[in-house]
């Protein structure tokens, strides 16, 4: 394991984190590949930016925001692995209530040609042992 490639992939979801956290939906889109999948345990299976952007835009109504527990991070060859917990939090927009959901996260990233990492694969479940 590549420390180098490890703070690189940290660094790559700490973009994300904070594009989410921003509700800035072109700042988000630049930290995925044009291949991702992503796998929400709430929806079908969306593959490509245009169908991942489309249900980010539709998310962002509840102005959300994510709080990440790190569980173990790999990289090498030019793949990086972080999985971890997370907790969702926003506002219903149509009676204000509280909206939040908790589970646990897989994302992939991969290397490109031009050096930056991009997240290839994006994989969440609800398990009942999230403890954040």
């Amino acid at each position: 394991m590549n420390k180098i490639s490890v703070v690189e992939v940290r660094n790559a979801l700490d973009q994300w984190l904070k594009a989410f956290n921003d509700n800035d939906i072109e700042a988000l889109m630049t930290v995925y590949d044009p291949e991702i999948v992503y796998a929400n345990s709430a929806k079908p299976l969306e593959i490509g930016i245009p169908v991942v952007k489309k249900g980010f835009i539709d998310g962002f109504v509840i102005k959300p925001k994510v709080f990440f527990k790190e569980e173990q991070t790999i990289a090498v060859d030019g793949l990086g692995y972080i999985a971890g917990q997370f907790k969702i939090t926003g506002t219903n927009p149509e009676d204000d209530n509280a909206i939040e959901e908790s589970g646990r996260v897989v994302v992939v990233f991969r290397k490109n040609a031009s050096g930056q990492w991009k997240l290839v694969f994006d994989m969440d479940n609800r398990p009942p042992d999230v403890t954040i």
